[in-house]
């Protein structure tokens, strides 16, 4: 555990998953009705990956398959075929990638404001950001490039290749967590952001990662509930317009709680990154459950 101002460590107390679930949402939901700005960069996170896919879709059917579908059929030429998708699917990675990057790299900017004592504004985030965008590229271009060549692995392999692959993307994942508050927070390289996040993993490894990822075992109960109730009352009421309209609703609330999910989990995994690298805890935040999280 980090030393905290020369204190004796303290023994975390033991909490149940559910519970530690509610009192991290709890908690930062305190901490986004004081930055309710942030809840924009998952918002135009998502809005600007949908376009930069459409013309990325438009400029493919354009330019690649010269404003033909049937160009889509490369069988008679193998080595086309897998230059074009994969390099396709190669500028997409880095294209979502950077953009998710991005946006997250302003939320962070503005919560760690108000870890501090600040109060930063949405277009502080922004400048802050743009301020790391060379170092944001390139981890998210190192991003793509790895989860393409896991993709090649598992297309080109067999059932065993597939799990290797997945297991690989796995390790991956939660060795690079922290990586992108290291490089914004922390101003590190991409090099030491990485090694900073593999030693911060190394300190949080266990019961850390299920607190961690307590966020989404909130808002996945509270999304499997109201699917039941969904499909409860389009059984009892089986017309066509209570169809459309519960439909409708329930794909508006999944919107709405992956924004609010999303924001929550950047806010703790900020609030996990602070105390594991100052020993510091944020304030807002329980120690015992960032305790928990970080030993």
């Amino acid at each position: 555990m980090p030393p905290e101002n020369n204190q004796a460590p303290v023994v975390p107390i033991k909490i149940g998953r559910f519970k530690a679930s509610k009192i991290i949402v709890r908690e930062s939901w305190n901490i986004l009705k004081q930055e309710r700005e942030i809840m924009w960069f998952p918002v135009i996170s998502s809005l600007t990956t949908t376009v930069a896919l459409l013309i990325i879709g438009i400029i493919y059917y354009a330019v690649v398959l010269g404003g033909n579908l049937s160009g889509l059929n490369f069988e008679n030429n193998a080595f086309s075929s897998n230059v074009l998708v994969y390099g396709g699917l190669l500028i997409y990675y880095i294209v979502i990638f950077f953009i998710a990057n991005f946006f997250q790299a302003g939320l962070f900017i503005i919560v760690n404001g108000r870890f501090s004592g600040q109060n930063l504004s949405f277009s502080d985030g922004i400048r802050g950001a743009k301020a790391h965008i060379g170092k944001i590229f390139a981890w998210s271009v190192i991003n793509a490039t790895v989860g393409m060549i896991l993709r090649i692995i598992s297309d080109k392999s067999k059932l065993i290749g597939k799990i290797v692959a997945a297991v690989l993307g796995g390790a991956w994942a939660i060795l690079t967590y922290f990586s992108l508050p290291s490089l914004v927070i922390g101003n590190m390289s991409v090099k030491d952001s990485f090694k900073e996040s593999a030693a911060i993993i190394r300190k949080t490894w266990g019961e850390s990662l299920i607190i961690n990822f307590g966020v989404g075992l909130f808002f996945m109960l509270i999304t499997f509930f109201t699917t039941v109730i969904a499909i409860g009352i389009c059984i009892l009421v089986p017309t066509f317009y209570v169809l459309v309209l519960v439909t409708i609703l329930f794909v508006v609330f999944i919107i709405v709680v992956s924004i609010i999910s999303t924001t929550l989990g950047s806010i703790f995994k900020l609030a996990l990154f602070t105390y594991a690298r100052t020993g510091q805890i944020p304030q807002g935040f329980s120690p015992d459950i960032v305790r928990a999280a970080v030993k």
